[in-house]
């Protein structure tokens, strides 16, 4: 059973300094309730055509969630409010103050000089590949039980495949990252899956395309990532990654999502309360990872 959406309330002046990385509002706030590491308060964006909040805060709570089904690591995620503002905190992916992180720009520059860090749309040097190369001798991540022999770069093909899942589409360079401590490189547990699920869309839209199925498909498979060299469509960049992959990766990552049912799928969806997303949004959402899903797993029986 998914984790229920439970909302955690704040006050103005919970927060304690600003995030620097990024375009949204957010801070870093203490909730020892909840455990000793830092979480960040992030504000769900609003709407500049007419107000409304955008859908990110419901989009991140529901790809951690899925990724939990899938097994992929990533940043806990709890519904929050500020004030009358809907927002999300996302817990720190350190462990404690002897860790750090080193940014997936840095690592590559790290790997290859000529690498521009600066660059924020498609960077002409970010490849998978070029990933797979800069993860060398970096371990995968802690605290999770992975298959003997299993890469960081295993794991990061991982998450490509949650992307295209989940129609993710923000997996520019710095929005993964490596863990140091002391001597140790791990790769961090993924974070920041706000833009994902359609969220932007309106509701007028989402219902054209859940009656007419070949209008949902012409969606989901125009999903591509701007910030990879030639900007691939999503389930390309997954299966670019998991071919690069060990074989044992690209069956384990296959396997986890082709045992995730649409049952599955639905009773984490159901649990975003109706306020938050329209009855025609759960709809859609559901829709679109089975439909995903299925392009996926068709993709890898072609192969």
């Amino acid at each position: 059973m998914p984790t229920a959406w439970e909302s955690l309330h704040f006050m103005r002046g919970a927060a304690e300094a600003d995030e620097p990385m990024g375009s949204k509002e957010k801070w870093w706030v203490e909730l020892p309730m909840l455990g000793e590491r830092p979480w960040l308060l992030k504000l769900a964006r609003l709407d500049e055509r007419d107000g409304t909040v955008s859908g990110e805060d419901w989009a991140e709570w529901t790809v951690h969630q899925l990724a939990e089904q899938l097994g992929v690591p990533s940043a806990t995620i709890r519904p929050a409010m500020l004030e009358n503002r809907r927002a999300i905190i996302s817990r720190s992916v350190l462990r404690d103050d002897f860790e750090y992180l080193d940014h997936g720009n840095s690592v590559l520059s790290a790997r290859f000089p000529g690498y521009d860090q600066s660059v924020q749309g498609e960077n002409p040097g970010y490849t998978p590949f070029a990933v797979r190369h800069a993860l060398a001798e970096v371990a995968p991540p802690a605290d999770n039980d992975w298959p003997a022999g299993f890469t960081a770069f295993d794991v990061w093909a991982g998450y490509l495949l949650m992307d295209a899942w989940t129609a993710g589409r923000d997996r520019h360079h710095e929005n993964w990252a490596v863990v140091l401590r002391a001597d140790e490189r791990r790769l961090a547990p993924s974070f920041d899956h706000g833009n994902a699920l359609g969220f932007q869309e309106r509701d007028e839209r989402r219902v054209r395309m859940l009656a007419d199925e070949a209008h949902l498909m012409r969606w989901a498979e125009r999903g591509a990532s701007r910030h990879f060299v030639g900007q691939p469509k999503l389930t390309d960049l997954a299966w670019s990654a998991l071919n690069l992959a060990s074989r044992q990766a690209r069956r384990f990552w296959v396997e986890r999502l082709d045992e995730i049912s649409e049952d599955a799928v639905r009773s984490v969806v159901s649990q975003v309360p109706r306020g938050i997303m329209s009855e025609v949004t759960h709809r859609f959402v559901v829709q679109l990872l089975v439909t995903n899903r299925r392009r996926l797993l068709d993709g890898y029986s072609s192969t």
